[in-house]
C-alpha cells in the first residue's frame, strides 16, 4: 500500500479516535493507531504525551497523514498542561513535518480561544499556536454528540438519571454541536483537498446555536428545570475535588462547557459544504 493510503491517528483508543480508525479503514485506508493506553487486543503503538522527550515516530515517514487527537487529562495545573500537551504535541509535530508527512491535522476545540477561561481551552489554543511553524491544519470542533460521546453522555445521564434537573444559572449560554459523521466527513474533505489553507481555523460545528436549557429540555423529554446559580456550582465540584469524590463534571469541564467565544467564523469552513446538525 502507498504513503498516500496511510494515517496516523494519535489518541486512536479514545472515543473520536475509534472513530477515525474504522472510518479510515472503511474508506481503504491503512491506519496506523497510536495510544497510550493499549487493550489486550489492539494493534496499537505506544505513544505518549507525557514523555514527549524520547518520543521515537520513524513509522511516520510511511504516513501521508497525521491526525494529531490525543490529550492528557491528568494534568493538575495549566504549567502542567501546557508542559505535557502542548510541548508533545508540538514534538510530534516536528517529527512529522521532519519526516514528510503531507498533512498534519490537528483535533481542537471551539473552546480554544483569546481569553479561555478553561485550562482546556487555554491548552488547544496554545496546540493551535505551536502547530502553525509546521503547517498544521487546525479544526475547531463543537460539542461532540452521537454514540456516547464523552460529554454529551454525561448531560444525557445526569437527565435520565434525575426527575429534576439542575439547571447551570440560566441556562442561556450557546453550545454549537457537532455530530461525529458529520465531523469524520469533514476531515476526509480536508484531506482530500489539495489547496487546503493551513493559516486558517476550521470551525466544525452546527452554525445554528442550542441554549444549554433548551438542549436539557430536549434530552429529558421537558423535565423540570431547576436553575442553580452558577458559583454556587463551581463551590460544590471544587468541594468533590477537594475530597476526591468523582463527579459527573470537574470545574474546567464546567468553564469549557459554558464558555464560548461568539467570534466564530465559519467561512473557511463553508467551502467543504458539510451541514452540521444541530440534533
Amino acid at each position: 500500500m502507498s504513503k498516500t493510503n496511510k494515517c496516523a491517528i494519535t489518541g486512536s483508543n479514545g472515543y473520536l479516535g475509534k472513530k477515525l480508525v474504522l472510518f479510515f479503514e472503511r474508506q481503504g485506508w491503512e491506519v496506523i493507531k497510536l495510544t497510550s493506553k493499549k487493550d489486550n487486543n489492539s494493534s496499537s503503538l505506544t505513544f505518549n504525551l507525557k514523555d514527549h522527550e524520547n518520543v521515537n515516530l520513524e513509522i511516520l515517514k510511511e504516513c501521508s497523514v497525521l491526525i494529531h487527537l490525543a490529550y492528557d487529562y491528568t494534568a493538575k495545573n495549566i504549567e502542567e498542561s501546557f508542559y505535557i500537551n502542548v510541548e508533545g504535541s508540538r514534538k510530534i509535530f516536528e517529527i512529522a513535518s521532519s519526516l514528510g508527512v503531507n498533512k498534519i491535522i490537528n483535533i481542537s476545540s471551539i473552546s480554544a480561544f483569546n481569553k479561555a477561561k478553561s485550562v482546556y481551552g487555554r491548552t488547544k489554543l496554545e496546540i493551535e499556536k505551536a502547530g502553525k511553524k509546521f503547517g498544521v491544519i487546525n479544526l475547531r470542533a463543537g460539542l461532540l454528540f452521537g454514540d456516547d460521546s464523552r460529554m454529551f453522555d454525561k448531560i444525557e445521564r445526569i437527565c435520565k438519571k434525575f426527575p429534576i434537573i439542575p439547571l447551570i444559572g440560566s441556562g442561556n449560554f450557546k453550545l454549537h454541536l457537532c455530530h461525529y459523521e458529520d465531523f469524520l466527513n469533514f476531515i476526509l474533505k480536508v484531506i482530500e483537498d489539495s489547496s487546503c489553507d493551513t493559516s486558517k481555523i476550521y470551525y466544525c460545528c452546527s452554525k445554528e446555536f442550542i441554549t444549554f436549557r433548551d438542549l436539557l429540555k430536549k434530552i429529558s423529554g421537558n423535565k423540570l428545570l431547576i436553575p442553580i446559580p452558577k458559583n454556587l456550582i463551581i463551590f460544590g465540584l471544587y468541594f468533590l475535588e477537594l475530597f476526591g469524590i468523582r463527579a459527573p463534571f470537574t470545574v474546567d469541564n464546567l468553564s469549557g462547557l459554558i464558555s464560548y467565544s461568539d467570534e466564530i467564523d465559519f467561512t473557511s469552513a463553508d467551502k467543504y459544504q458539510i451541514n452540521f446538525r444541530l440534533l
